[in-house]
């Protein structure tokens, strides 16, 4: 694993927020303020913080890490999906600096021990005809103390896959490099540049559904392919491309390339 030096433009202005809505939409406005590339969002909590499609996810003060970005590029808009890929590189590999063994999971999670304990939100906003800004949100569970009850069987706190405490400041200083240095890499050399690096950290063993041309299809996850999407191998050993984020794990075993029933992710997405 690379480890680069301190982040150069990511989080050269920050702005800290007691509470909002969601740090998406905070930056977003920001994006249309005409904030500059790296301007970076954080709140303590989120009154509307929101994952994948919509989905709600629960934000308390001080539980999580809730941050989103202004991300300024070239990119067409066909190439801003797989960004999520190489922000969860990122991610993945600041989470590992703090001693967590993190693994990914298409198209927008991190795992720990087969729980989220992170996810990746990447939104456009475009003014006119002409693509605007990209928007990055990244939620980080730091600390269980605070969650509801119900979340305790599917996600997981830095705290507790490190076994420690939680310095925010070392892994918010981490997190903007490693992220930083993915999303550089992506922009300059596209989904070649990063896709050997996410292959080496997906995570095994996972079974899942997807609804593909209409119909459900079972498969075994087996990595990506040239444009980003998912490959999934059914059990005649034919594989799938799977485009859409509505992926359902039906069966996880950390480390396995087989696996065991568990009970249905209920796709909780810690992204602002």
């Amino acid at each position: 694993m690379s480890r680069p030096g301190a982040a150069r433009w990511l989080g050269g202005e920050r702005i800290d927020l007691e509470e909002c809505d969601s740090t998406n939409d905070e930056a977003a406005r920001l994006a249309r303020a005409g904030a500059p590339h790296g301007t970076v969002v954080i709140a303590r909590a989120q009154r509307a913080g929101r994952g994948r499609d919509g989905r709600a996810w629960a934000s308390p003060r001080d539980a999580g890490l809730y941050l989103s970005a202004v991300i300024r590029s070239p990119l067409p808009l066909v190439s801003v999906p797989p960004m999520t890929l190489a922000i969860g590189v990122g991610l993945c590999d600041a989470a590992r600096t703090m001693g967590a063994p993190v693994v990914l999971k298409w198209p927008n999670d991190a795992l720990v021990r087969g729980k989220k304990l992170a996810g990746v939100l990447v939104e456009t906003h475009s003014q006119g005809e002409r693509q605007g800004a990209i928007i990055v949100g990244i939620g980080v569970n730091l600390a269980a103390g605070a969650w509801p009850p119900e979340l305790a069987a599917t996600a997981i706190a830095l705290d507790q896959a490190t076994g420690a405490p939680v310095d925010r400041a070392a892994f918010l200083a981490q997190l903007f490099a490693h992220v930083e240095h993915w999303i550089d890499r992506y922009i300059a050399g596209g989904l070649a540049a990063i896709a050997p690096a996410w292959h080496e950290r997906m995570a095994t063993g996972i079974s899942a559904r997807a609804r593909i041309d209409g119909a459900d299809l079972e498969g075994e996850v087996a990595g990506l392919d040239g444009d980003g999407a998912l490959l999934l191998r059914d059990r005649l050993g034919q594989l799938h491309r799977v485009r859409s984020g509505d992926l359902e794990v039906i069966r996880h075993t950390p480390g396995s390339s087989t696996g065991v029933e568990v009970a249905r992710d209920p796709v909780l997405d810690p992204s602002p």
